[in-house]
């Protein structure tokens, strides 16, 4: 307890210590007795010293008219030093008037009296009659007048003004929000900019004694000569915070924003994932923003993207797909069991995107009959939350990426792409610019958040230059946030991975499967993935009843194993499973023929390049087809094809090589049926149901079955 009660004296006062640099604008206590009695010394001692000057020159006309000279010429020049001693000091309006009224009676009274004496009934009393109205005026004035919030006069910011360069940014206001902030308003006078400010913040850090990043500043839209300061004097996320459950649960995805986290003014970070919401706050902006993680190993990315998944999957019309192909179980091992599609290999990951348009044009043809541009909660499809975590693996230099990413936001879908550095060999420039949100978590260098922050986040001061000394810590842009928060520091909220594990389970009967419309899209890639009913957690942390036990082994009698002479045992031998192995050994030969052929003179060829004439002089050998006669028709060779296909794809088989068909082309009934074969393989690919390997080892993906699209099912 005592060690948080000092910690609260010294965040108050560094805070008193920040306000105080910003708000300075008391003048110097002069005392009561100068400042009240003050104005009628003037008045006493000014009666004498007039009366005095006029006895020394009213006999001499020439040193009275010099004298009379000099003291008017005196008196304008003390008006012009003390006008601009007030404009230095940035007096208020009240203040300069004040001066000027009494610098101008002071010398128009002396003059006077100097010429025509102060020493009979009528000059005197005209005297002090003035005098004591001046005196009265001052004194009420003191005692009664004050300040209009906002101006100051001037202390340590004019200080400041003349230290590191101020001058043309006058202080407005500046208030403590009593949670470590304080919010200065600053106009820029005399063609003044924020980009002038915003070079003299590190300077005014220093002097605050306040860490980079710390102060922040945001330009109005409507006024660029006014700016707000933020000023952040103290770290109130350093102890961070337990996570506090999901935000609603068993409510609609579209609903409400989901909450990740807090920021240091206390305030909760939520995001708005699907743009539309039922109750947005102040978060309504009506569009999907793909986002971008960014931050280095250990800054917290992970544990954001946990609280993301959890709070989708305590929640109802909303999928989500996490696509990790690095170390999917350490990263979602916990929050398994609510992913609607893991997808932990880089085979799979390619054959996602390359199929995922499909359920784009799908979703969007869906809404588009029920007359709607964009998801909307009750529309009957499923928010699709999409989590490409260690991103580099698949986004860099991927077209189906930056196609999807394209259009993705109309169908319902919103992407996250989480990785370390989205520099453009992890992530294409395309990619990034259809990726405007981001949640940028420690970096090693601070400039790096150009990659993930919006230009006005970073031109405000957002500065994550602490690597992963600050778990947790990001700043948050785009997905309904205001732009005035895009620069304030926040913290996600710590969760237990067991506490994550026991809430998605909880809300097992609360999530809706995936829409049939998306499911039957995604075809049997979806029908075939791998799902999870359990968390994955350390082991002790929350015990499964397993499956089935097996029984224990018998120990011997005595407890001692001896070696002991045994009679053979005649071993039986099981036919079909031998010939199992046997097949499964002459399918892997096979393969590796396939893969590493023989060195020879036609090493060069491939399957579907055309063999070259034979020299002139060369004996050749002309097969015959009938075509009326044996093999098989195009039409009943493309028929077999497409039902191979189908059972390869049922049978969780995702890819094919050309020449394991072609105990089917070969005999159709066609002088080159290879070119044949070709043209129907083209045609599949143009159609959506495969595609060739991008990484050019021959092999080609099966992304759906034709048979399962003629038949009208996609299950």
């Amino acid at each position: 307890m005592a060690r948080r009660s000092n910690r609260t004296t010294r965040v108050s006062r560094r805070e008193r210590r920040a306000t105080t640099v910003v708000r300075e604008d008391e003048t110097q206590d002069l005392g009561p007795w100068l400042t009240y009695g003050g104005p009628w010394g003037a008045t006493v001692g000014g009666w004498v010293a007039t009366e005095v000057t006029h006895a020394l020159v009213v006999n001499n006309p020439t040193g009275m008219a010099f004298t009379a000279l000099a003291l008017a010429g005196t008196g304008a020049a003390l008006g012009k030093l003390v006008s601009h001693l007030d404009a230095g000091a940035k007096r208020d309006k009240d203040v300069r008037t004040l001066h000027t009224v009494n610098v101008a009676a002071m010398t128009a009274g002396v003059t006077l009296g100097t010429v025509v004496g102060v020493d009979n009934a009528a000059t005197a009393g005209a005297w002090f009659l003035a005098g004591t109205a001046l005196s009265a005026g001052n004194n009420l004035w003191s005692k009664l007048h004050k300040k209009a919030p906002g101006e100051k006069a001037g202390g340590k910011w004019a200080k400041l003004e003349d230290e590191i360069g101020l001058a043309k940014h006058e202080l407005l206001e500046a208030n403590s929000n009593g949670k470590g902030t304080v919010l200065a308003k600053v106009e820029a006078k005399d063609g003044a900019t924020a980009e002038e400010l915003a070079r003299k913040i590190p300077s005014l850090a220093s002097v605050l004694k306040i860490g980079k990043g710390r102060i922040t500043h945001t330009v109005d839209d409507d006024d660029s000569s006014l700016m707000t300061m933020r000023i952040q004097v103290a770290d109130l996320l350093k102890e961070g915070f337990g996570w506090r459950g999901p935000s609603a649960f068993g409510a609609s995805f579209g609903d409400t924003p989901i909450r990740i986290g807090r920021y240091e003014d206390g305030e909760d970070l939520v995001l708005n994932l699907p743009g539309q919401l039922r109750d947005p706050g102040p978060l309504g902006n009506g569009n999907v923003e793909h986002a971008i993680a960014m931050g280095v190993n250990g800054a917290g990315k992970t544990q954001g993207n946990q609280l993301i998944v959890t709070e989708c999957a305590t929640r109802t019309e909303v999928s989500v797909i996490v696509l990790d192909c690095s170390k999917f179980d350490q990263d979602f091992g916990a929050v398994r069991h609510g992913i609607t599609w893991p997808i932990k290999d880089g085979g799979t990951a390619r054959r996602f995107f390359k199929i995922m348009p499909k359920a784009i044009e799908a979703r969007t043809e869906y809404l588009a009959a029920k007359g709607l541009t964009k998801w909307v909660p009750g529309c009957g499809l499923n928010f699709v939350v999409v989590i490409g975590e260690e991103a580099a693996d698949f986004a860099a230099d991927n077209e189906h990426y930056q196609k999807i990413l394209r259009t993705a936001r109309a169908a319902g879908f919103w992407i996250l792409t989480s990785l370390q550095r989205a520099t453009h060999n992890n992530m294409d420039t395309d990619s990034r610019a259809n990726s405007p949100a981001g949640l940028c978590y420690g970096l090693r260098d601070g400039s790096d958040a150009q990659y993930c922050l919006p230009d006005e986040a970073i031109e405000a001061g957002a500065w994550p230059q602490w690597g992963n000394r600050k778990p947790g810590y990001l700043y948050a842009a785009g997905l309904g946030i205001p732009e005035d928060r895009w620069h304030v520091t926040a913290r996600t909220e710590f969760a237990d991975r067991a506490e994550l594990a026991a809430a998605i389970t909880a809300a097992a009967g609360v999530r809706t499967p995936l829409d049939a419309v998306t499911a039957k899209a995604f075809g049997e890639l979806f029908a075939n993935r791998t799902t999870y009913d359990t968390p994955l957690l350390e082991e002790g942390t929350a015990p499964a009843a397993p499956a089935s036990v097996p029984a224990p082994a018998a120990a011997p009698d005595d407890g001692v194993y001896l070696e002991k002479e045994t009679e053979p045992v005649e071993i039986e031998v099981d036919e079909e499973a031998l010939a199992r192995e046997v097949e499964d050994l002459m399918d892997g030969i096979t393969e590796l023929l396939q893969n590493e052929p023989e060195r020879g003179e036609y090493d060069h060829l491939r399957l579907e390049d055309p063999i070259p004439a034979p020299e002139e002089d060369q004996p050749t050998l002309e097969l015959t087809r009938d075509e009326a006669e044996g093999g098989l028709s195009t039409d009943d060779a493309q028929t077999a094809i497409y039902e191979q296909l189908d059972a390869w794809i049922r049978q969780g088989r995702p890819h094919f090589r050309p020449t394991e068909l072609s105990d089917i082309w070969s005999t159709v009934a066609l002088k080159d049926p290879r070119r044949w074969f070709y043209r129907v393989l083209n045609k599949l690919k143009a159609d959506g149901y495969v595609s060739d390997d991008d990484g050019g080892q021959g092999d080609w993906d099966i992304l759906r079955s034709p048979i399962a699209d003629e038949n009208g099912n996609g299950e």
